[in-house]
C-alpha cells in the first residue's frame, strides 16, 4: 500500500507540474527508486545516462552494474541489459519490444508505467503487487 501512495503522490505532483514530452530526469529517478526498492534492489540501479546517473545519486540510488535492475537511454542499450538477464527501465514505450521491462512514459500530462510482462519474467525479478496493479500490462 506504501508504494501506491507514493506512486500516486509522484502522478498527481508531475500532473501538477504540466509536464509535456519526456518524464524529466528528476521525475524518471523518483520513480526508478519506487520500482527498483520493488524489485528487491534497494538503493542500485545500473545507469549509463550521466544526467539520469546524478540524479539518482541525489535521491540515495547508487549506480551498480551489476544490479538486476537497469535503465536503457536507447533501444540498442535495452535490447542488450535484457541479454545480461536485467530488468529494464525505459523512457520510450516502443523499446518494449527490443527488450524493455517497464517502460515510464508522458501521456496527456501524467507519468504512466507500462509493463512488458514477457520482459519482466525473463528477467527474473518480482516485482510487488502494487506495481503490477498500477502499471498497464502489454
Amino acid at each position: 500500500m506504501k508504494s501506491i501512495v507514493k506512486v500516486s503522490g509522484l502522478v498527481l505532483m508531475a500532473a501538477a507540474s504540466g509536464l509535456a514530452g519526456d518524464l524529466t530526469p528528476e521525475l524518471q529517478a523518483k520513480f526508478i527508486k519506487i520500482l527498483a526498492n520493488n524489485a528487491g534492489s534497494a538503493g542500485r540501479v545500473a545507469c549509463a545516462n550521466p544526467a539520469l546517473q546524478e540524479e539518482l545519486g541525489k535521491i540515495g540510488v547508487a549506480n551498480d552494474p551489476s544490479s538486476r535492475v537497469a535503465w536503457a537511454s536507447s533501444e540498442a542499450e535495452a535490447k542488450s541489459l535484457k541479454s545480461a538477464g536485467k530488468m529494464v527501465i525505459c523512457g520510450k514505450l516502443e523499446w518494449l519490444a527490443a527488450g524493455g521491462s517497464i517502460a515510464l512514459v508522458e501521456e496527456g500530462g501524467k507519468p504512466q508505467i507500462y509493463l512488458h510482462m514477457g520482459n519482466i519474467a525473463t528477467s527474473k525479478v518480482i516485482l510487488s503487487d502494487a506495481i503490477i496493479k498500477i502499471g498497464k500490462r502489454l
